[in-house]
């Protein structure tokens, strides 16, 4: 009994149609993944941030990993010493030493006003 092999013509190869669907899957997959980190960062706005009453007012980098940071919580601004393993309260101002600029974080305000196209703070 001979047993024949079913062989592939040599010209014949897998086609487009598998790497077709692999690309979409593909790009579903990378689709989704950015719909629920813009769904994650809009819950934060509001959740984390405390509704607006905490503001980041300045910064400055000490070093590439530690920072210190004035912080205005209901009015009262905090100096936080930031590392990557702790944070520290350095000092606590009773009255603000630097003013809070409303929207002073809006990314797209500051982008409109750097290219001349927004309204002057």
């Amino acid at each position: 009994m001979a047993v024949s092999a079913a062989t592939t013509p040599v010209g014949e190869g897998i086609g487009l149609a598998p790497l077709a669907e692999i690309a979409a899957a593909l790009a579903l997959v990378v689709v989704v993944i950015f719909a629920i980190a813009w769904v994650l960062r809009r819950l934060q706005v509001g959740g984390v941030a405390g509704g607006g009453q905490m503001k980041v007012v300045a910064g400055l980098a000490l070093g590439p990993r530690e920072r210190v940071l004035v912080l205005d919580v209901g009015g009262t601004q905090l100096l936080l010493g930031v590392t990557p393993t702790q944070i520290t309260r350095l000092h606590e101002f009773p009255d603000p030493v630097i003013k809070v600029q409303p929207g002073s974080g809006d990314f797209a305000l500051r982008l409109r006003q750097a290219l001349g196209r927004g309204e002057s703070s």
